[in-house]
């Protein structure tokens, strides 16, 4: 009931309907209209509502007072996350081979599952309600996201085991995709995109935001990043669970030699050219995170191609994320949550 008054409150400074929802008085905060929203979706307890004073003036009831310390609380609480810091610490030794990862320790972590139930890959918490990843998850030879019942495929933030519902984990939807404009389903060029989804995610230890990175926070051949995903590549014999696996960033003619089609001026090439160590199709739209001085995780980049996983001696191509900045900005503002930190 309280998102039928958003329209109200967004544009005016009174009580919709004879009924006390989400304080008008947020409006002259610098919390967004789409915060506003989402302390409508927290804020569903008959606690937070009551009928106003008869003269309709918020002065003479210490509830709206309470109420509104409230919604500014929970604003601030969400708010306050910091990107690219989790509770639980990765483990971080210089192990080659894949290991399990630590519940909790890639809280920015989404498995993608399509509408028939089949993981489609990984994708990384950028902001409550956008999630960072591949394009072709949603289109390719063959398929489109216009041919898509994405209103079925189901996102999983917090979660660790694919065979179990682990007790941190929620579900959330998709409202809609943004695919990079220069995409191409051939070659896989500006294969990145972002999801919006319907609910807001809620922040929490085993839920919370990567940092995009910015020319301070970029990579470095030589960097020691790490892939999270829940494919088959670092073959632990935990293959449900989150694995992750160490990936350094090497020189682009490594990659050059390998692949024909990859393209130094979008893409990161990183991985090893002789052990065996390589990224699956369930760890497509992965985030390489690289940790940076300031003790955050950065996106460096987004799992696009590769080699056989683990089969092949063959390094991996990732999606230069510091290349599609402007972008990601521009499409998160257009769709109404503009890039938080």
């Amino acid at each position: 009931m309280c998102l039928e008054a958003l329209a109200t409150v967004r544009t005016a400074t009174h009580f919709a309907r004879n009924d006390y929802r989400c304080l008008s008085a947020l409006q002259t905060t610098n919390v967004s209209a789409l915060l506003l929203q989402d302390i409508c979706v927290l804020l569903s307890s008959p606690l937070y509502f009551s009928k106003p004073p008869r003269d309709g003036s918020v002065a003479k009831t210490m509830k709206t007072i309470a109420v509104l310390l409230s919604c500014l609380a929970t604003v601030l609480a969400q708010n306050s996350v910091p990107c690219g810091v989790s509770v639980v610490q990765p483990v971080t030794k210089r192990i080659v081979g894949g290991v399990m990862a630590a519940p909790g320790s890639w809280p920015w972590m989404v498995l993608i599952v399509d509408d028939s139930g089949t993981i489609s890959g990984s994708g990384a918490i950028i902001d409550q309600h956008v999630i960072l990843t591949s394009a072709q998850h949603f289109e390719g030879i063959g398929y489109s996201v216009f041919d898509i019942n994405l209103h079925r495929w189901k996102l999983y933030a917090g979660s660790h085991n694919i065979s179990t519902t682990d007790p941190h984990e929620k579900t959330y939807h998709i409202r809609r995709v943004v695919l990079h404009p220069g995409y191409n389903t051939t070659s896989l060029e500006n294969d990145i995109a972002l999801i919006i989804t319907v609910e807001p995610m809620q922040w929490n230890d085993f839920t919370r935001p990567g940092c995009l990175p910015d020319a301070q926070h970029g990579y470095a051949v030589g960097d020691q990043c790490y892939l999270p995903g829940w494919g088959s590549t670092s073959n632990t014999g935990n293959e449900e669970s989150l694995n992750q696996l160490l990936y350094p960033i090497v020189d682009d003619s490594i990659c050059a030699n390998h692949w024909d089609d990859f393209l130094p001026a979008t893409e990161i090439c990183a991985g090893y050219e002789n052990q065996h160590k390589d990224f699956c199709g369930d760890d497509i739209g992965s985030p390489l995170m690289c940790k940076k001085s300031n003790g955050a995780w950065y996106i460096e980049g987004i799992a696009s191609s590769g080699g056989d996983c683990a089969q092949a001696n063959e390094p991996g191509i990732f999606e230069d994320v510091t290349k599609y900045q402007d972008w990601i900005l521009k499409s998160m503002e257009e769709a109404g949550y503009p890039y938080q930190y």
